[in-house]
């Protein structure tokens, strides 16, 4: 279980655009609350969306499963755009190594991200 110490997660909405900003360690329950907030803004007919790693640099593989059903969600389903940002080498690594660059694009920085996010 997340300890919410180590672990946190906010949102801001720039125009047309979801930026998720994570920090701490990148668990299952992190997963379950990442899927709960693009769900309620996919709701809200929120397709463009921006994840920003830069602090969080522990994922576990469930929690990678996770943001990859939710770009599968956001890009086949909903017909979205994510962007990914602030991967660490390794991170980069692992959601290359799981497909997840089939849904996603990898940026540095997350105001690269939110650029890219509205081509």
């Amino acid at each position: 279980m997340t300890d919410k110490k180590d672990f946190s997660l906010r949102y801001e909405i720039i125009g047309r655009v979801v930026k998720v900003f994570l920090q701490g360690a990148f668990r299952e329950d992190s997963g379950k609350e990442l899927r709960d907030l693009v769900e309620k803004r996919l709701e809200e007919k929120y397709v463009r969306f921006v994840f920003d790693f830069g602090h969080s640099r522990a994922m576990s593989s469930p929690a990678v499963a996770t943001a990859l059903d939710l770009a599968e969600m956001i890009v086949d389903t909903n017909h979205g755009r994510l962007i990914i940002s602030g991967l660490t080498d390794l991170n980069l690594k692992v959601f290359e190594m799981v497909g997840m660059f089939m849904y996603a694009e990898a940026c540095t920085t997350h105001t690269e991200a939110e650029v890219r996010a509205l081509i």
